[in-house]
């Protein structure tokens, strides 16, 4: 147990290194260009600068630019004078397309010796082309309804459909325009007792949805 709480302990302490998929590159790259905010992105301490710069919008991309490895799962032994035969423990991994080969060398390298790894679950992370019919489609769509829209790309730190259909050779992309008013605790909301949106921002999206669709 105590060879495994020293690996969980090199893991969890381990600033993983940025890491900017085109997607998220681009999110910051035009997020920042809208909001007047000088950048510099070829390194890590300018990355976290300009996540600091663009305020409201960071959430959206911190997750994104670097791998995590979170232990979220500890089990071991059943009576307080029995040393447990065995220790096991879950981590939560988030890893950025392109980087799961280096993501698993270093976190083999931080378990160490006598731990070994498993999956319980394997996705490999997946991405799409920003230079698309697709993508340029739901950006004139929301133009259509809001002349002012600045639009980016986003790459989702959660869980997606879109590793099955990548399985087949299909590009995905997620697109659910919703209008917030300015101020609205929106990501707090999210999955809370208290989880809503504002009508008007439900017709706005479903006037965006329809001339996407449309044109499509």
């Amino acid at each position: 147990m105590t060879r495994l709480v020293a690996a969980l302990a090199r893991l969890a302490g381990h600033r993983w290194p940025v890491c900017l998929t085109p997607a998220v590159r681009a999110f910051l790259e035009r997020t920042a260009h809208a909001l007047d905010v000088q950048m510099d992105l070829s390194t890590s301490d300018g990355v976290d600068a300009v996540l600091l710069a663009i305020g409201n919008a960071a959430p959206l991309a911190e997750n994104t630019v670097r791998n995590s490895a979170t232990p979220t799962v500890l089990r071991a032994g059943y009576k307080v004078n029995v040393i447990p035969s065995e220790a096991v423990a879950e981590v939560d991994a988030r890893v950025l397309p392109g980087t799961e080969e280096a993501f698993l060398s270093t976190v083999d390298e931080l378990l160490g010796a006598g731990v070994t790894r498993e999956f319980i679950a394997r996705q490999p992370p997946v991405d799409a082309p920003l230079d698309s019919p697709w993508f340029e489609a739901m950006a004139r769509a929301l133009r259509a309804e809001d002349p002012a829209a600045v639009v980016v790309p986003y790459c989702m730190g959660g869980g997606t459909d879109a590793k099955a259909f990548a399985q087949l050779g299909i590009d995905c992309y997620g697109f659910a325009p919703l209008w917030l008013p300015q101020g609205f605790p929106y990501r707090s909301m999210a999955h809370g007792v208290d989880e809503r949106v504002p009508v008007a921002g439900l017709e706005f999206g479903h006037r965006v949805l329809h001339r996407f669709l449309a044109e499509v």
